[in-house]
Parts: C-alpha cells; sequence; structure tokens
C-alpha cells in the first residue's frame, strides 16, 4: 500500500461547502501518479515511450464528506496487475480517520497513436510487478 496527501482546496469545494464529487476522482489520479513515481516510474518516459495509460473502469463509493482546508490521505493498493492492464483500490480518509470514499480503478496500457492494448515492456512492467506482490501478500 502507497500513501500520499492532500489538502481541499477552496475551489474544490461546492456550494455546500463540501469538496464536489468529481475531486475524488482526481485524487485517485494524484494517488496513482505519486505511486508509480515512488517506484522509480514517470508517466512521462512512458509517454515518451509510446505507452498511454486510459481508464478503462472507475468507481467510487462516498462515505463522508471533505471539507475546505481538510487534509486527505489517499492509501492506493495494487489489485491486478498484468502486462495490459492495471487495478488499483482507493481508500481517502480524513486527519480524524473517517473515510471519506472508497473506490477502484482500471486502466489498460496502450499504444499512443494505434489505441491498441500493448504489452508492458520490462522497465516498466518489473517494477509494477514487485509493487503487485507486495501488496498482494
Amino acid at each position: 500500500m502507497f500513501t500520499t496527501t492532500v489538502q481541499v482546496r477552496f475551489y474544490e469545494t461546492d456550494m455546500m461547502e463540501v469538496a464536489h464529487h468529481s475531486n475524488h476522482i482526481r485524487w485517485f489520479e494524484v494517488a496513482r501518479v505519486e505511486l508509480f513515481r515512488s517506484i522509480g516510474i514517470s508517466l512521462w518516459d512512458m509517454m515518451d515511450k509510446g505507452i498511454v495509460f486510459p481508464i478503462t473502469k472507475v468507481s467510487c463509493e462516498y462515505k463522508e464528506p471533505a471539507r475546505f482546508d481538510d487534509v486527505l490521505t489517499i492509501a492506493v493498493t495494487v489489485t491486478k496487475m498484468t502486462r495490459a492492464q492495471c487495478a488499483l483500490h482507493y481508500v481517502i480518509y480524513r486527519e480524524d480517520h473517517s473515510v471519506v470514499c472508497t473506490g477502484d480503478t482500471q486502466n489498460v496500457f496502450t499504444d499512443a497513436k494505434t489505441g491498441k492494448i500493448i504489452r508492458l515492456p520490462d522497465e516498466f512492467y518489473r517494477p509494477m510487478e514487485a509493487l503487485a506482490k507486495e501488496d498482494v501478500q
């Protein structure tokens, strides 16, 4: 499991003073990018090699509101890793340990030019595979 934090910004809130539901998906992305960065994978490096990583599924179950200035921790766990796809599970919680939401994403590795699913090369797959093995245990 990997964790990172974000602080809810004013512009992320709605007229009810609650973080708008669309931000939770963005916070999932923050955690996903930081997770890969933590194992030495830059999304820029993948894109330079013509590999993009679109989301094919996303879900989010909202539990408690997040409000302006809340510091949120996003925990992300790899639930499935193959050369063609990666699935992740997220839990976002406040400093008081209240769960704000849980969610899942599934991404596939594709060729940037053709949009076709590809097999991830070893330079990217091996670190992700090692991370997935840690999370499964």
